[in-house]
């Protein structure tokens, strides 16, 4: 390194300038990137239940599932998607002991977690029978299923900390852990999760983005600033403190993205091109 700069005095100061601070970057240790905002579109809304405590959200052969929180009050339901006024709502109640947490779907089963009893459910989507119980350490926040040719099959949880747990779908033990940061700072109260291909897509408990993490280094590449969606939620009626932007499903059909909140009156579908985190990461750094 130190050669390669005196050899580059003997060109223009410019010159000399950019290649060193090039050299420099190669030489050194990568500098982390603060995480840039990814523009959305806004496509139309749907009906919600509004006494939905909105924990975990899956589309799934046409019907959306909803994990639905509180004490005494925890459910998982299902009806089809998009709504009718004339569908049935099924699903079943948890026992009053149990705060539903977040939902995913894996190999045709529903996985759901539980806030403080370290125990996760699997549960038949078509009739909610409980299939198995599973053990967890720490408290259950947010679920999704990450499903890579390389990487294995994983659920992947998240616990209000800075942390995803990457738990082996198979054996339903802990497998690894990947610390979430933004710039080198750690993020957490990391809530709802969708997993999809590379990256991981997360709602902060009372924030109004979605983040777009890294599934393999934990690096929040992007944001998506969906304040604009809380304040229409708002508009209806007045949203007890507690309705905060929380959940998330992929639709495949149109490559687009259900969100909604706890206690929000709405679904809203929005469309945003992953493909251009790559490119907005790139931008940053000229």
């Amino acid at each position: 390194m130190i050669n390669a700069v005196r050899h580059l005095r003997r060109l223009a100061p410019q010159t000399t300038l950019r290649l060193i601070a090039f050299l420099s970057l190669l030489f050194s240790p990568l500098v982390a990137l603060a995480a840039q905002t990814l523009p959305y579109t806004l496509e139309t809304s749907y009906p919600h239940q509004p006494a939905l405590f909105t924990q975990g959200l899956e589309l799934y052969q046409g019907r959306l599932f909803e994990s639905s929180g509180l004490y005494g009050h925890s459910k998982v339901v299902s009806r089809a998607f998009p709504p009718k006024a004339e569908d049935s709502i099924t699903g079943t109640v948890l026992p009053s002991n149990l705060f539903a947490e977040g939902l995913s779907l894996y190999r045709g089963k529903l996985y759901m977690l539980t806030w403080r009893a370290g125990k996760g459910l699997v549960l038949d989507p078509h009739h909610f029978k409980l299939l198995d119980v599973f053990d967890y350490a720490g408290q259950g926040w947010g679920l999704c299923a990450s499903v890579n040719k390389d990487r294995g099959d994983f659920l992947v949880m998240s616990n209000g900390s800075d942390q995803l747990q990457w738990i082996d779908a198979n054996t339903l033990k802990l497998s690894h852990k990947v610390n979430v940061n933004d710039a080198g700072q750690p993020v957490d109260q990391l809530n709802e999760l969708e997993c999809h291909g590379d990256y991981i897509i997360a709602n902060q408990w009372h924030k109004s983005h979605l983040l777009i993490i890294h599934a393999v280094t934990g690096n929040v590449l992007a944001k998506l600033d969906l304040s604009a969606l809380a304040l229409d939620a708002a508009k209806s009626a007045t949203l007890d403190p507690e309705a905060v932007l929380n959940g998330i499903a992929y639709d495949p059909s149109d490559d687009s993205w259900l969100i909604t909140g706890k206690l929000w009156p709405k679904i809203y579908r929005i469309k945003f091109d992953l493909s251009k985190v790559k490119d907005l990461q790139k931008a940053a750094v000229r």
